[in-house]
């Protein structure tokens, strides 16, 4: 009889999605972007960023991006417009900035770098407090059995989303 449980049971897989950043979690049906919220990318959520607290000394806004996933980055936009990230169970797993097209956006990852959720991957640095959202959409939704998004504040390494396979 064993007390404390059997050492040699896997460990449950991490199936969550994590905030990318202080801000809101929202579905992707309600988001603003007509493209992002028909579905057609993909399931997925939008994070707004929060803008309290991150006003940067030579002027503007610099939001800190991190990764929603425990992960491999796989690519990257020139712009960047789009990292694509890959978890351990194949989902690709795009981290989205088109809202951003007019704002600077700063990598901070290269591709074949192993990320963990809360992992610093880019910056957004805003000439103003705009009201744009940082898109996390699962590419290859159609392997997924069921996405739940948590609603919401967030912030970088807390689940905003959970998913079954």
């Amino acid at each position: 009889m064993k007390i404390f449980g059997n050492k040699n049971a896997q460990e449950k897989p991490d199936r969550n999605l994590y905030g990318c950043c202080d801000g809101m979690v929202i579905d992707l049906k309600d988001s603003d972007d007509d493209i992002v919220s028909s579905g057609i990318l993909g399931d997925g959520y939008a994070v707004y960023p929060r803008y309290e607290n991150i006003k940067s000394p030579t002027g503007g806004f610099v939001v800190e991006i991190s990764s929603p996933v425990k992960g491999r980055v796989v690519d990257i936009t020139h712009k960047p417009e789009v990292m694509i990230l890959k978890n351990a169970d194949g989902l690709k797993v795009l981290v989205s900035f088109v809202s951003f097209s007019g704002s600077q956006v700063y990598a901070t990852v290269r591709c074949g770098d192993d990320v963990a959720p809360g992992d610093h991957i880019a910056d957004l640095k805003l000439a103003d407090n705009n009201d744009k959202a940082v898109f996390v959409i699962v590419e290859n939704s159609d392997s997924l059995e069921k996405l739940e998004v948590f609603k919401g504040k967030t912030a970088p390494g807390k689940p905003a989303a959970e998913y079954k396979l």
